[in-house]
């Protein structure tokens, strides 16, 4: 038995680069330094950048990106470390204050000194994009990726680009407040990939026909099976994309015209009235006052706490998933 496997990872050194340097590779209209799409977004709080902001102006060591060089467009990708990259570019260009101090607000020789100051770190050359995606889904020791996060990382993944379609039409439907008739998504969610989680799990529940427990873990499953060329057929996958684009086209319909779901309900309730209204063939219907209502007292009696029914699901919880279902056509 060999240690390494037949196909390594190049060889990688470890270099430095001033901070200036940083800033003047991300700036402009075709910046030389950039973060891949498979990333997750620039997630970092305040409390998150005023520390980091804080160990520069202590003068501590900077180490830890690792950057892939693309020697044959010169162009460098950020495969570890966008958040403390991206948090010295926004300083430098005056998007951040430290303790209330923008950069261009301190003495010239203070300026000199911080873009002066060089960062230690880890350059790679003409890796693979999918060496530098099994990189960076290996090293995530910090923040733990969301499960929305990972869908979204493996971009060659059919699953995710039919996630992504899928959002092209309803992501504004995602984000809307509850009161405004969406699904009042927030902008954290949103950022760590929740909603890929959400679409994801409505594409599998359609495609199998079972009920959706555990969004992300589900999701996620879904992900790994259509790696699969045949496992779903493409007939399969295309016929569970466009139902997935019909049933929100018609729950934005409902969402829009049913009072309690005007006064915001959780994730895990969205999902499953969804798959109520799909199981229940509702998604096939024109939508009209009258389904609204009968939707409307349904969410009263199981959303509404005291109540006996909402009661009784909550004992069933994920034990017997298919009983609320019994319970959601009866009443309705």
């Amino acid at each position: 038995m060999s240690f390494f496997v037949d196909e390594p990872h190049p060889n990688s050194e470890t270099t430095k680069m001033s901070l200036s340097e940083i800033f003047n590779r991300m700036s402009g209209d075709d910046p030389e330094l950039r973060v891949p799409d498979y990333q997750r977004e620039y997630v970092w709080s305040k409390k998150q950048q005023e520390g980091y902001l804080e160990s520069l102006s202590k003068n501590m060591p900077l180490f830890g990106p690792v950057v892939n060089i693309d020697t044959r467009t010169g162009i460098q990708w950020i495969m570890d470390g966008q958040n403390r990259i991206e948090t010295i570019r926004r300083f430098l260009s005056g998007e951040l204050k430290y303790k209330g101090v923008s950069f261009n607000e301190l003495p010239d020789n203070e300026k000199r000194r911080i873009k002066n100051m060089k960062m230690s770190y880890t350059e790679t050359r003409d890796w693979s994009r999918e060496q530098c995606q099994d990189f960076f889904m290996r090293i995530q020791g910090g923040e733990k990726l969301k499960d929305g996060e990972l869908i979204h990382a493996r971009t060659d993944n059919e699953l995710t680009k039919s996630i992504q379609h899928i959002l092209t039409y309803f992501k504004d439907f995602l984000e809307k407040k509850a009161i405004n008739g969406g699904l009042g998504f927030t902008p954290k969610y949103i950022y760590r990939y929740g909603h890929y989680e959400i679409i994801g799990t409505l594409i599998h529940m359609i495609r199998t026909n079972e009920y959706p427990l555990r969004p992300g873990k589900t999701a996620f499953k879904e992900c790994g099976i259509w790696d699969d060329e045949n496992t779903p057929t493409r007939s399969q996958r295309e016929t569970a994309t466009a139902e997935t684009k019909e049933l929100l086209h018609k729950y934005s319909q409902i969402t829009n015209n049913v009072a309690r779901l005007k006064q915001g309900v959780k994730k895990e309730e969205h999902l499953r009235l969804m798959y109520f209204i799909y199981k229940q063939g509702i998604w096939k219907e024109e939508m009209n006052e009258t389904i609204y209502n009968r939707i409307d007292t349904l969410l009263n009696r199981v959303l509404n706490k005291g109540n006996p029914v909402y009661d009784q699901i909550i004992l069933l919880g994920t034990k017997d998933v298919e009983k609320i279902y019994e319970l959601y056509s009866n009443i309705y």
